[in-house]
């Protein structure tokens, strides 16, 4: 006979690891376009490198910021900072993904790429909406890693030893 007992573990995972560079990559992906982008052509809101204009800072440095610290987070291993490092960087994610849309509501600016059509449509996706989607799901996924889980182990149980009662007739 056998029994299954259930154990519930929420534990640090080394599968969290790729996700975590991923994320660290990304996040320094956004910093590296923002301050050297336009040195190659790639800047989103002017063509001069290293401009750190308060833009730049609320849309795209703090966000790539939180992004790396979130990322290396899930590389340490703590369940607790794995988990905390998964939620900082599904916010950044978020940030760059609805920071461009919610911009002009707390500041009287706008929120728009120079360049021809093509290049903007480029510059959206490789600034804000391409790293930030990615950041999203790779944070959801290895946030699914750090998540409780039932473990379900089969024991053997020994079968009673049952004895034989001979009867007799007289």
């Amino acid at each position: 006979m056998a029994f299954r007992k259930n154990t519930t573990t929420r534990a640090w995972t080394p599968k969290a690891i790729p996700f975590g560079l991923l994320i660290a990559l990304l996040g320094a992906w956004v910093i590296v376009a923002a301050l050297i982008g336009p040195a190659f052509n790639f800047g989103f809101f002017s063509d001069k490198s290293w401009d750190f204009s308060t833009q730049q800072w609320e849309l795209q440095l703090i966000p790539g910021a939180v992004a790396v610290l979130g990322g290396l987070l899930l590389m340490t291993p703590s369940s607790g900072a794995g988990s905390f490092g998964a939620l900082l960087a599904f916010a950044a994610g978020a940030w760059l993904i609805l920071s461009p849309v919610l911009y002009p509501l707390w500041s009287s600016g706008t929120v728009k790429p120079y360049g021809s059509e093509g290049m903007q449509a480029l510059r959206w996706i490789g600034h804000f909406y391409g790293p930030g989607g990615l950041i999203v799901y790779f944070a959801g996924y290895a946030h699914g890693l750090f998540s409780r889980r039932t473990v379900v182990q089969d024991t053997t149980v020994d079968e009673p030893t049952t004895t034989q009662r001979t009867v007799r007739t007289a």
